[in-house]
Protein backbone atom coordinates (compact mmCIF):
# COMPACT_ATOMS: atom_id res chain seq x y z
CA UNK A 1 0.00 0.00 0.00
CA UNK A 2 2.86 2.26 0.97
CA UNK A 3 4.65 1.31 -2.46
CA UNK A 4 1.49 2.17 -4.09
CA UNK A 5 1.26 5.39 -2.43
CA UNK A 6 4.30 6.40 -3.71
CA UNK A 7 4.26 5.44 -7.39
CA UNK A 8 1.15 7.33 -7.72
CA UNK A 9 2.28 10.65 -6.01
CA UNK A 10 5.45 9.83 -8.67
CA UNK A 11 3.00 9.44 -11.60
CA UNK A 12 0.72 12.38 -9.89
CA UNK A 13 4.22 14.92 -10.18
CA UNK A 14 5.59 13.68 -13.23
CA UNK A 15 2.11 14.90 -15.16
CA UNK A 16 2.20 18.10 -12.66
CA UNK A 17 5.57 18.70 -14.33
CA UNK A 18 4.62 17.69 -17.77
CA UNK A 19 0.98 20.13 -17.37
CA UNK A 20 3.00 22.93 -15.87
CA UNK A 21 5.31 22.71 -19.50
CA UNK A 22 2.34 22.64 -21.45
CA UNK A 23 0.40 25.47 -20.01
CA UNK A 24 3.61 27.37 -19.93
CA UNK A 25 4.36 26.85 -23.74
CA UNK A 26 1.02 28.00 -24.41
CA UNK A 27 1.24 31.06 -22.98
CA UNK A 28 4.73 31.81 -24.72
CA UNK A 29 3.45 30.56 -27.88
CA UNK A 30 0.34 33.05 -27.76
CA UNK A 31 2.28 35.33 -26.73
CA UNK A 32 4.77 35.01 -29.54
CA UNK A 33 1.94 34.72 -32.16
CA UNK A 34 0.12 37.47 -31.05
CA UNK A 35 3.38 39.85 -31.39
CA UNK A 36 4.45 37.99 -34.53
CA UNK A 37 0.80 39.00 -36.24
CA UNK A 38 0.63 42.38 -34.17
CA UNK A 39 0.17 44.79 -37.41
CA UNK A 40 -3.16 42.60 -38.04
CA UNK A 41 -4.27 44.31 -34.97
CA UNK A 42 -2.56 47.34 -35.07
CA UNK A 43 -3.85 48.29 -37.92
CA UNK A 44 -7.44 48.77 -36.89
CA UNK A 45 -6.58 51.68 -34.80
CA UNK A 46 -6.92 54.50 -36.96
CA UNK A 47 -5.14 56.90 -33.77
CA UNK A 48 -2.25 58.80 -34.46
CA UNK A 49 -0.12 58.73 -31.80
CA UNK A 50 2.64 60.39 -33.78
CA UNK A 51 2.82 62.77 -36.84
CA UNK A 52 5.43 60.71 -38.67
CA UNK A 53 3.58 56.71 -39.85
CA UNK A 54 6.86 54.91 -39.12
CA UNK A 55 7.07 55.72 -35.87
CA UNK A 56 3.39 56.25 -34.88
CA UNK A 57 3.54 52.41 -36.11
CA UNK A 58 6.16 51.89 -33.67
CA UNK A 59 4.31 53.71 -31.16
CA UNK A 60 1.04 51.05 -31.86
CA UNK A 61 3.01 48.27 -31.51
CA UNK A 62 4.53 48.87 -28.79
CA UNK A 63 1.92 49.44 -26.67
CA UNK A 64 0.34 46.36 -27.90
CA UNK A 65 2.98 44.54 -27.13
CA UNK A 66 3.31 45.55 -24.09
CA UNK A 67 -0.39 44.75 -23.23
CA UNK A 68 0.43 41.02 -24.17
CA UNK A 69 3.43 41.22 -21.76
CA UNK A 70 1.75 42.00 -18.97
CA UNK A 71 -0.95 39.09 -19.93
CA UNK A 72 1.52 36.95 -20.33
CA UNK A 73 3.48 37.55 -16.57
CA UNK A 74 -0.22 37.25 -15.06
CA UNK A 75 -1.09 33.98 -16.70
CA UNK A 76 2.59 32.84 -15.52
CA UNK A 77 2.21 33.91 -11.96
CA UNK A 78 -1.06 32.13 -11.75
CA UNK A 79 0.13 29.31 -13.22
CA UNK A 80 2.67 28.93 -10.80
CA UNK A 81 3.07 31.69 -8.30
CA UNK A 82 6.52 30.77 -6.53
CA UNK A 83 7.49 33.03 -9.62
CA UNK A 84 7.12 35.86 -8.50
CA UNK A 85 10.84 35.41 -6.78
CA UNK A 86 12.58 36.16 -10.18
CA UNK A 87 10.68 39.58 -10.37
CA UNK A 88 13.35 41.18 -8.83
CA UNK A 89 16.97 42.54 -9.62
CA UNK A 90 18.37 39.48 -8.41
CA UNK A 91 21.58 38.59 -6.61
CA UNK A 92 24.47 40.33 -8.74
CA UNK A 93 27.07 38.82 -6.50
CA UNK A 94 26.36 35.66 -7.66
CA UNK A 95 29.35 33.83 -9.45
CA UNK A 96 28.35 33.56 -13.20
CA UNK A 97 29.06 29.59 -13.80
CA UNK A 98 31.90 28.45 -16.15
CA UNK A 99 30.69 28.29 -19.50
CA UNK A 100 33.88 28.38 -22.16
CA UNK A 101 32.09 29.28 -25.12
CA UNK A 102 30.41 32.90 -23.51
CA UNK A 103 33.63 33.23 -22.32
CA UNK A 104 32.71 32.91 -18.73
CA UNK A 105 35.55 31.73 -16.07
CA UNK A 106 33.34 30.68 -13.20
CA UNK A 107 35.27 32.57 -10.84
CA UNK A 108 33.46 36.46 -11.72
CA UNK A 109 30.50 37.61 -10.23
CA UNK A 110 27.07 38.35 -12.53
CA UNK A 111 27.84 41.96 -12.31
CA UNK A 112 31.29 41.69 -13.84
CA UNK A 113 30.43 39.32 -16.32
CA UNK A 114 27.22 41.12 -17.38
CA UNK A 115 29.03 44.00 -17.97
CA UNK A 116 32.10 41.77 -20.13
CA UNK A 117 29.01 40.44 -22.16
CA UNK A 118 27.47 43.33 -22.62
CA UNK A 119 30.57 44.65 -23.81
CA UNK A 120 30.55 41.73 -26.45
CA UNK A 121 27.30 41.39 -27.14
CA UNK A 122 26.58 45.47 -28.25
CA UNK A 123 29.96 45.43 -30.36
CA UNK A 124 28.07 42.24 -32.30
CA UNK A 125 25.09 44.22 -32.21
CA UNK A 126 26.49 47.65 -33.49
CA UNK A 127 28.56 46.18 -36.19
CA UNK A 128 26.14 44.73 -37.95
CA UNK A 129 23.32 47.39 -37.71
CA UNK A 130 25.95 49.96 -38.86
CA UNK A 131 26.34 47.68 -41.79
CA UNK A 132 22.44 48.24 -42.99
CA UNK A 133 23.17 51.56 -41.75
CA UNK A 134 25.37 52.01 -44.35
CA UNK A 135 23.88 49.62 -47.40
CA UNK A 136 20.71 52.17 -47.00
CA UNK A 137 23.11 54.85 -47.45
CA UNK A 138 21.48 56.00 -44.12
CA UNK A 139 24.56 56.73 -42.19
CA UNK A 140 23.66 60.83 -42.14
CA UNK A 141 20.43 60.38 -40.67
CA UNK A 142 20.63 60.67 -37.38
CA UNK A 143 18.81 63.28 -35.70
CA UNK A 144 19.09 64.38 -32.21
CA UNK A 145 15.42 64.03 -31.65
CA UNK A 146 15.46 60.29 -32.21
CA UNK A 147 17.30 59.62 -28.60
CA UNK A 148 13.49 59.91 -26.45
CA UNK A 149 11.48 57.63 -29.05
CA UNK A 150 14.90 55.33 -29.25
CA UNK A 151 15.38 55.53 -25.28
CA UNK A 152 11.02 54.62 -24.86
CA UNK A 153 10.98 52.03 -27.40
CA UNK A 154 13.92 50.17 -26.31
CA UNK A 155 12.39 50.41 -22.52
CA UNK A 156 9.42 48.81 -23.54
CA UNK A 157 10.03 46.34 -26.14
CA UNK A 158 13.40 45.26 -23.73
CA UNK A 159 10.66 44.74 -20.73
CA UNK A 160 8.03 43.16 -23.21
CA UNK A 161 10.30 40.75 -24.51
CA UNK A 162 11.87 39.85 -20.75
CA UNK A 163 8.70 39.17 -19.55
CA UNK A 164 7.66 36.55 -21.76
CA UNK A 165 10.96 34.81 -23.18
CA UNK A 166 12.52 34.99 -19.75
CA UNK A 167 10.16 35.70 -16.66
CA UNK A 168 7.69 33.41 -18.59
CA UNK A 169 9.70 30.39 -19.99
CA UNK A 170 12.03 30.83 -16.37
CA UNK A 171 9.22 31.28 -14.26
CA UNK A 172 6.98 29.09 -15.50
CA UNK A 173 9.29 25.73 -15.45
CA UNK A 174 12.50 26.72 -13.05
CA UNK A 175 11.21 24.42 -10.49
CA UNK A 176 10.04 20.88 -12.54
CA UNK A 177 12.67 21.17 -15.51
CA UNK A 178 16.59 20.95 -15.75
CA UNK A 179 18.50 24.43 -16.20
CA UNK A 180 20.45 23.11 -19.30
CA UNK A 181 16.74 22.55 -20.84
CA UNK A 182 15.27 25.78 -19.87
CA UNK A 183 18.12 27.64 -21.61
CA UNK A 184 17.65 25.09 -24.87
CA UNK A 185 13.72 26.41 -24.27
CA UNK A 186 14.61 30.26 -23.76
CA UNK A 187 17.08 30.33 -26.44
CA UNK A 188 14.99 28.70 -29.60
CA UNK A 189 11.87 30.21 -28.57
CA UNK A 190 13.43 33.54 -28.64
CA UNK A 191 15.32 33.23 -31.63
CA UNK A 192 12.98 31.81 -34.14
CA UNK A 193 10.06 34.80 -34.03
CA UNK A 194 13.26 37.54 -35.12
CA UNK A 195 12.89 35.40 -38.51
CA UNK A 196 11.07 38.44 -39.21
CA UNK A 197 12.66 40.70 -37.10
CA UNK A 198 15.91 43.24 -36.51
CA UNK A 199 18.50 41.45 -36.86
CA UNK A 200 16.33 38.85 -39.74
CA UNK A 201 16.45 35.71 -41.30
CA UNK A 202 18.76 32.93 -40.53
CA UNK A 203 21.51 35.36 -38.72
CA UNK A 204 18.23 36.82 -36.82
CA UNK A 205 17.44 33.31 -35.45
CA UNK A 206 20.82 32.71 -34.74
CA UNK A 207 22.25 36.18 -32.96
CA UNK A 208 18.82 36.88 -30.96
CA UNK A 209 18.93 33.01 -29.99
CA UNK A 210 22.36 33.40 -28.50
CA UNK A 211 21.36 36.26 -26.76
CA UNK A 212 18.76 34.78 -25.29
CA UNK A 213 20.61 31.74 -24.13
CA UNK A 214 22.91 34.32 -22.31
CA UNK A 215 19.95 36.29 -20.61
CA UNK A 216 18.15 33.21 -20.20
CA UNK A 217 21.25 31.79 -17.60
CA UNK A 218 21.63 35.23 -16.23
CA UNK A 219 17.82 34.89 -14.75
CA UNK A 220 18.53 31.62 -13.36
CA UNK A 221 21.91 32.02 -11.61
CA UNK A 222 21.13 35.62 -10.46
CA UNK A 223 17.08 34.84 -9.63
CA UNK A 224 16.33 38.17 -11.22
CA UNK A 225 15.59 40.12 -14.69
CA UNK A 226 18.24 42.93 -14.07
CA UNK A 227 21.20 41.55 -15.63
CA UNK A 228 19.56 39.70 -18.78
CA UNK A 229 16.88 43.41 -19.03
CA UNK A 230 19.80 45.68 -19.28
CA UNK A 231 21.60 44.03 -21.95
CA UNK A 232 18.68 43.11 -23.79
CA UNK A 233 17.45 47.20 -23.45
CA UNK A 234 21.11 48.36 -24.44
CA UNK A 235 21.13 46.09 -27.90
CA UNK A 236 17.62 47.65 -28.28
CA UNK A 237 19.17 50.99 -28.24
CA UNK A 238 21.20 50.54 -30.92
CA UNK A 239 18.47 48.73 -33.13
CA UNK A 240 16.06 51.17 -32.70
CA UNK A 241 18.48 53.80 -33.92
CA UNK A 242 20.13 52.48 -36.66
CA UNK A 243 15.58 52.40 -37.31
CA UNK A 244 15.22 55.13 -37.09
CA UNK A 245 17.74 56.19 -39.14
CA UNK A 246 17.07 53.95 -41.92
CA UNK A 247 13.39 54.97 -42.00
CA UNK A 248 13.17 58.43 -40.84
CA UNK A 249 14.09 61.28 -42.73
CA UNK A 250 16.09 64.57 -41.96
CA UNK A 251 13.81 66.92 -39.95
CA UNK A 252 10.28 64.98 -40.60
CA UNK A 253 9.86 64.30 -36.89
Amino acid sequence: MVIDKVFFNQIFEENKSDMKMFYTLLIVVIATVLLLTAGTFINKITLQIHPNSFVNGLAKYQFFALTVGILATIAILILNPESKQFLNIGQLSNIAEKEKWLGINGKSSWMVSGLQLLLFVSIATGIFMFLAIKYTNSIDNFQWSFIPLVLLFSLTNSLTEEMIFRFGIVGGLFSHYSKLTILIMSAVLFGLPHYFGNPSGFIGILMSGVLGYILCKATIETKGLSIAWTIHFVQDIIIFTALMMMNVKQNTL
